[in-house]
């Protein structure tokens, strides 16, 4: 007979399990969704991010998406600025 437990949850949630419960009714209109130039919205300390910026100076969810990565730890560019494990590092 094989049991099979539920794999155990660590503290440290996923982008994937945060986005259900977050405001997912605003990300489809988030203005990076789809873009192919992943690279610019996760640059390395001596890059700039200016491509990246001027995409989200447009973008309707903005704020809600630098809160979202200052609430959830996240790095790269959110909202404009960038973040390093959910604190801003460049505006």
């Amino acid at each position: 007979m094989t049991v099979r437990t539920q794999p155990t949850r660590t503290d440290e949630l996923t982008l994937v399990d945060l986005l259900p419960v977050s405001d997912s009714r605003e990300w489809h209109r988030a203005a990076c969704r789809g873009d192919p130039n992943h690279e610019a919205w996760f640059p390395y300390p001596s890059q700039d991010f200016e491509y990246a910026r001027e995409i989200c100076a447009g973008c309707p969810i903005r704020t809600a998406c630098g809160e979202f990565a200052s609430g959830t730890g996240q790095s790269g560019v959110w909202g404009g600025h960038e973040f390093d494990r959910g604190r801003v590092i460049r505006e």
